[in-house]
């Protein structure tokens, strides 16, 4: 039974880590490991903050997955998890300005966020600029426009605007203006690269 979880719904799994078995639990943390990381380190730039508050999440459902209940989906209570903890990382620790870091050189500093494969709301920049810059301009948005750079990479507007608890109509016009912001900042940059 156990051969064939990789097939299984986020439901079936949760259901079957709730009886009991660790394979089920196994294979959501390998399942969500790349987003969820991806996700937590866009928004902590931290690598060890960053695999901390993944494990956190994790530890939080294993030890509360008796008292999960899927009203939703799955996907979006681990990321709402992970916001939460986002959330608290800054206030807990007063790291909002540790999203301005700089490298010894002055540059934002860059870890490989952006995951591989579909990137639905970057689609229209990949083509006209770099991966690189492409980073950097991300680092350099608001927290909250970053964050639906972010979370838009993995989850629908409609999954996004139910982890937020914000009308559709306003995460819609929050991805127009971080990808307009985007490329105004592409748009800089390239301008200061042909100066």
């Amino acid at each position: 039974m156990e051969a064939n979880l990789a097939q299984r719904t986020d439901d079936e799994l949760v259901s079957l880590f709730q009886a009991g078995s660790g394979a089920a639990f196994e294979t959501l943390v390998l399942r969500y490991k790349n987003p969820l990381y991806q996700y937590i380190m866009g928004m902590v730039q931290d690598e060890g903050a960053a695999g901390d508050l993944f494990q956190e999440v994790f530890i939080s459902f294993f030890k509360h997955a008796d008292k999960y209940e899927a009203r939703g989906k799955f996907k979006s209570w681990l990321f709402l998890t992970a916001r939460n903890k986002v959330l608290n990382f800054f206030r807990d620790s007063d790291k909002l300005t540790s999203l301005d870091q700089t490298d010894e050189e002055g540059n934002p500093f860059l870890h490989d966020t952006l995951p591989d494969g579909e990137r639905p709301l970057l689609d229209g920049l990949a083509g006209q600029e770099t991966l690189e810059q492409i980073r950097r301009a991300t680092l350099l948005l608001p927290p909250r426009q970053r964050e639906m750079v972010y979370l838009r990479q993995y989850m629908s507007f409609k999954e996004i605007s139910q982890l937020l608890g914000r009308p559709l109509g306003t995460v819609l016009a929050d991805c127009h203006r971080a990808v307009k912001k985007l490329q105004q900042l592409l748009a800089e940059h390239t301008d200061e690269v042909n100066l």
